[in-house]
């Protein structure tokens, strides 16, 4: 068996993994990759990006429905999904080789297989057929992400119920479809469906879509599917199975209703991948909370001296921006120990519908701070775009005058909130940001319109 040691070893070839190699081997670490994937993950070819693909097809749908409205007559081009399961291919093949290239140039050493994390800081490499390889590092960085969560009556049968990395694969654009989950990707891909011309049913376990998400954005973007789409939504419905019969799914929510549709879609949420500790003796893994999250500090590290996690299997949100930003924390606590100043901070959570819908930090109402409410229906910008609906909510600490948090339903709203982001993170106050007046006419100015 073949060894070999390096400082800083990552178990994971997505977002995180990947940005926690390369900052790792531009800052001087001789570095290892790990991944039992292509390079890129799962979010590069089973979830993030494919949905992205599907996502900006409908924001072109939705575009070119309105192009009556600035003067353009004519019939509209047919949507082709061949097209799309060749972009969506196409897409992730060229992500994966941009970082590829990427890993290749600041040195890092890929080893393709399972990687497990053994004792000591050690990792096993086993490739089918092939010798293990075995690992040993100063550190070891844990970017394992996460895997849909299914149960034994809600599973797809790579027939006509279907998940997110199944989506490419579709024969024809469903006529009609049930989405189990109203949480991000749920919302995501009811809504690609919706604006490609699909008649879509949400049934959410939750009282709200998008829960993690202010409660009045959530209820204006629901409003937006009804209105714009036809979508039907249930809530407090949580599926209990989805089962096909002949061409048609059936659906059974526990309180025992009943759907139908041509299509099923499960969304119902991801759980954390623990596969790499399967050779751990007991006691000696990670230590993980009731979810299977494991469970870290501020800086990444674990309960196992020398061992760190970040992204999804560190637990929600599960976001590719937080796992980057945990992985350049954890990188830097390597290298510099307690003197390093990269913190978290704070995040944006969001569905990348047309328009988009996002959170950062706490919107939770409370005496010591005010919440402020500003609509799109007051910018020039969104009247010359026809997209008046939606808004943006921030919420300002009343003694001290920062950002606790901020949500936006609306064209651009990420954008929007990118902003905000900043803002929160360099503790600039909300009257400073306010009284800088910004571009006009754009959809940031929401935020210093007076």
């Amino acid at each position: 068996m073949s060894s070999k040691h390096f400082d800083l070893i990552v178990l994971g070839g997505g977002s995180g993994g990947l940005e926690a190699a390369l900052h790792a081997a531009q800052l001087g670490l001789s570095t290892a990759l790990v991944s039992n994937t292509k390079i890129g993950g799962r979010a590069t070819w089973g979830s993030l990006l494919p949905s992205k693909v599907w996502l900006a097809a409908a924001g072109e749908a939705d575009h070119l429905a309105k192009a009556k409205d600035f003067g353009f007559k004519g019939e509209l081009p047919a949507f082709n999904l061949e097209h799309l399961r060749e972009s969506v291919m196409a897409m992730s093949q060229a992500a994966s080789e941009r970082y590829l290239a990427e890993l290749g140039r600041v040195g890092v050493q890929l080893y393709f297989g399972q990687g497990m994390l053994l004792p000591g800081r050690r990792v096993s490499v086993r490739v089918e057929g092939e010798e293990t390889c075995s690992l040993s590092a100063n550190n070891i960085l844990i970017a394992t992400g996460s895997g849909p969560r299914f149960l034994p009556e809600l599973k797809p049968n790579k027939d006509h119920i279907i998940a997110p990395r199944l989506s490419p694969a579709l024969p024809k654009l469903p006529e009609s479809l049930i989405m189990a989950g109203g949480g991000v990707t749920g919302s995501e891909y009811a809504y690609a469906f919706a604006a490609l011309g699909t008649k879509v049913t949400i049934l959410q376990s939750n009282e709200q879509l998008l829960p993690r998400v202010d409660e009045e954005v959530s209820r204006a973007f629901e409003t937006y599917l009804r209105e714009h789409y036809g979508m039907e939504i249930h809530k407090g419905a949580a599926v209990k199975s989805m089962k096909q019969e002949g061409n048609r799914v059936l659906v059974e929510t526990a309180a025992g209703r009943t759907y139908e549709a041509e299509y099923g879609f499960i969304a119902i949420g991801r759980k954390p991948d623990l596969g790499f500790a399967a050779a751990l003796p007991e006691g000696e893994a990670p230590a993980t909370d009731k979810s299977g999250a494991i469970i870290t500090d501020t800086y990444g590290r674990t309960n196992l001296e020398g061992v760190y996690a970040i992204g999804d299997v560190t637990g929600a949100p599960m976001m590719a921006n937080r796992a980057m930003q945990q992985a350049r924390v954890a990188v830097h606590h390597i290298v510099e120990g307690e003197q390093s100043l990269v913190l978290p901070g704070h995040y944006i959570e969001a569905a990348y519908t047309h328009p988009p819908v996002g959170q950062i930090g706490d919107m939770t109402p409370s005496d010591d701070a005010e919440i402020l409410t500003r609509r799109y229906d007051r910018l020039l910008k969104a009247y010359l775009q026809r997209e008046t609906e939606g808004l943006v909510k921030l919420k300002v600490d009343k003694r001290r005058g920062l950002i606790l948090g901020a949500a936006a339903f609306g064209p651009h709203a990420t954008d929007v909130l990118g902003i905000v982001q900043v803002a929160m993170n360099q503790d600039v106050k909300y009257r400073d940001l306010h009284r800088m007046p910004l571009a006009h006419p754009s959809y940031s100015e929401i935020l210093t319109v007076l």
